[in-house]
């Protein structure tokens, strides 16, 4: 699933093809495109922007696009073309351009408030400058009910970006073991995972993704995928299960029980 960083370079490149465009054709097999479809049809872009993995195009005439790509869903966006693919979720097209949407299960148009009140659930986006640290560690304590540091920080009800991968990768690097109970990692430990994260993401946006600053084949992460493997700080072999319904990676040596 895409993360954080994935969306926002989503909406870095949309931005610069829609942003104060007039969209001259739209389509899409989401009922709710379909049904929102003439609402669109001459609208501006005035902005597009996320909200953790939520992507929205918010329209000069008080709607709002959502898109969750989910698992499967994927961006493809170039010249106009005057026939997108008939399973496109959606399809914006300007005098020049395309964005067309494929696979997502979630593809929404309704009025901006009605969205905004839609998403109201969501933690702090990692990737906001002001992010709230005092907003993420309330949610954090407030929804830990017994769970591991690696369920919480997954939970988008307490922070809004953070995935599978960077969930690995940043409890690796602060050291802690992903099966630990939430309610031992204190405040401090918390706010430093949190901002590790935001230092990991942040390079990445709109980039080839990489935690240990290498981008070459194979040298991108320093625990995610590796399982088995050799550690890359102290040689212990990587372990991998699945936790929470989702697979982690940890270092026995670097992040011990």
């Amino acid at each position: 699933m895409p993360e954080g960083d994935s969306v926002a370079g989503h909406a870095k490149e949309l931005a610069a093809v829609l942003v104060g465009e007039e969209i001259e054709a739209v389509y899409g097999t989401s009922g709710s495109v379909r049904t929102a479809s003439r609402r669109l049809l001459g609208g501006r872009v005035v902005e597009v922007r996320t909200r953790g993995k939520n992507l929205l195009i918010d329209f000069d005439q008080g709607w709002t696009v959502w898109v969750h790509l989910g698992m499967t869903g994927r961006w493809r966006i170039g010249k106009r073309i005057d026939r997108p693919p008939g399973d496109a979720k959606l399809a914006l097209s300007t005098s020049t351009s395309t964005a067309v949407c494929r696979k997502a299960p979630t593809v929404e148009v309704d009025r901006t408030p009605a969205i905004e009140r839609r998403l109201d659930q969501l933690g702090p986006d990692i990737l906001d400058q002001s992010f709230d640290n005092a907003e993420m560690l309330r949610r954090a304590r407030l929804l830990e009910n017994g769970r591991s540091i690696s369920e919480v920080i997954l939970d988008q009800r307490v922070v809004a970006g953070i995935g599978n991968v960077y969930k690995s990768e940043v409890l690796y690097l602060e050291k802690i073991n992903p099966r630990r109970p939430a309610a031992e990692v204190d405040d401090e430990a918390l706010r430093s995972i949190a901002q590790r994260a935001i230092r990991l993401m942040t390079p990445n946006v709109g980039r080839r993704r990489s935690t240990t600053g290498d981008r070459g084949p194979g040298r991108s992460t320093w625990i995610y995928g590796r399982g088995g493997e050799a550690c890359r700080r102290c040689g212990a072999r990587v372990m991998s299960d699945q936790h929470g319904g989702r697979y982690t990676y940890w270092c026995p040596g670097c992040q011990p029980a």
